[in-house]
């Protein structure tokens, strides 16, 4: 599928005429071969227990975007988000030691230590618990809080560098190839286009 300006190119021969083209996309699991379909959550996500031990299975873990924990607390499991992922995965490795020591594991509890995100320079959206930032104060708070996650000093210190940098420099990161367009052409090469497929599938 391609989109030309005013119509929509297809993998047929019927293009679709239109000057607005809405791209949509989902996140859906992937069922993995072998495992019972009652353990599969919605969004072919896992469905798994408080231990994260995917349902009729005493041997099988599951964590992170690919784990539903459904309870009353979460009905439809847990974000699919990277602290998750994180916490399930380090209760999980002390789950395992209880586990072979014949001690009862722990169940897993989200501490939800708030949600950021930034749309450009300057320019950000902080939300911990009650407290909502936004602005250049968010974006600052955004940085420091990702700085500080980084292992080791040198990484931080590089990271911080190269923000300083392109921040004075106002490097993007990504730029936007324009070429020249002119409909008829397209139109053209992509008739001869289904006319050589045509023909190939008739010899």
């Amino acid at each position: 599928m391609d989109f030309f300006g005013d119509y929509v190119q297809t993998n047929t021969e019927e293009d679709i005429i239109a000057k607005t083209l809405i791209w949509t996309a989902g996140i859906e699991g992937s069922p993995i071969p072998g495992l019972k379909k009652d353990c599969m959550a919605p969004g072919n996500r896992i469905a798994t227990d408080e231990f994260n031990r995917v349902v009729n299975y005493d041997s099988i873990f599951a964590i992170g975007d690919v784990a539903a924990m459904i309870s009353e607390t979460t009905p439809k499991g847990h974000p699919m988000v990277a602290p998750v992922a994180i916490q399930q995965g380090k209760l999980l490795a002390k789950n395992l030691r209880l586990l072979e020591q014949n001690k009862p594991m722990q169940p897993f509890l989200y501490k939800d230590k708030g949600s950021m995100a930034t749309v450009g320079k300057n320019k950000a959206v902080v939300e911990i618990k009650k407290l909502k930032l936004k602005g250049l104060i968010a974006w600052i708070t955004w940085m420091l809080v990702h700085l500080m996650s980084l292992v080791g000093f040198r990484n931080k210190f590089i990271t911080l560098f190269h923000w300083v940098r392109n921040y004075f420099k106002d490097d993007k990161t990504m730029r936007t190839i324009i070429t020249p367009f002119v409909l008829s052409d397209a139109k053209r090469k992509r008739r001869k286009q289904m006319e050589d497929n045509r023909k190939q599938e008739s010899r």
